[in-house]
């Protein structure tokens, strides 16, 4: 409906920002991360908007950036999760993040966040990893993600936790330092944990 506003904000609160577009103040639902990285009020800026149909109003929701639309609109797939759950859950974590967990299957690190329950965690895991393949870096998704499955179940087979080297294939992702080989990334993740006990 609405892809896009861009505008003059002429208002903010931690959950809400109020664009002037062409003389009309326009009420935009957003998360509190959003909200610490607004421009100063008088400011133009643009927000990528999902417009919610309710049975008495419409609503707005807006987010700075094209990947924190396309999980927010993922996650409205996800049973029991509605529109003020998925903007609370961006709120405490990037997309590349939230990528990154569901596809390792890392039910730790989204119990960690606020209002994230053990079944609401054990949900988006289940609901989301076939929809969630690879991700690179901006946190935009493509490809497969049986390297790091393999990855991971190689380190598993050497006797460390996947919660043990999650962070560390985490790290070789976002350097840019993944590869296909599997046994090139099992070396890299050992040298990377080695490396980090000594520091």
């Amino acid at each position: 409906m609405i892809a896009f506003m861009t505008g003059v904000l002429a208002d903010a609160e931690p959950e809400k920002a109020i664009l002037e577009i062409n003389g009309i103040g326009w009420e935009i639902a957003i998360h509190a991360r959003a909200f610490s990285r607004l421009p100063r009020l008088g400011e133009r800026i643009t927000l990528h908007t999902h417009m919610q149909v309710l049975e008495n109003e419409f609503k707005l929701y807006g987010f700075l950036t094209v990947e924190e639309l396309k999980l927010f609109k993922l996650l409205l797939g996800v049973s029991g999760i509605g529109a003020r759950g998925a903007a609370n859950l961006l709120a405490h974590i990037e997309p590349a993040d939230f990528y990154l967990a569901v596809a390792s299957q890392d039910e730790k690190s989204l119990v960690r966040l606020p209002g994230i329950g053990k079944k609401t965690a054990q949900r988006l895991l289940f609901e989301l990893k076939d929809k969630i393949q690879d991700f690179n870096s901006t946190g935009e998704v493509s490809g497969s993600n049986n390297a790091m499955d393999d990855v991971i179940d190689a380190m598993e087979a050497l006797g460390y936790s996947r919660s043990e080297v999650f962070p560390f294939i985490r790290e070789l992702v976002e350097s840019g330092n993944f590869s296909n080989r599997v046994e090139e990334n099992v070396k890299l993740v050992l040298k990377i944990k080695t490396s980090s006990q000594f520091k």
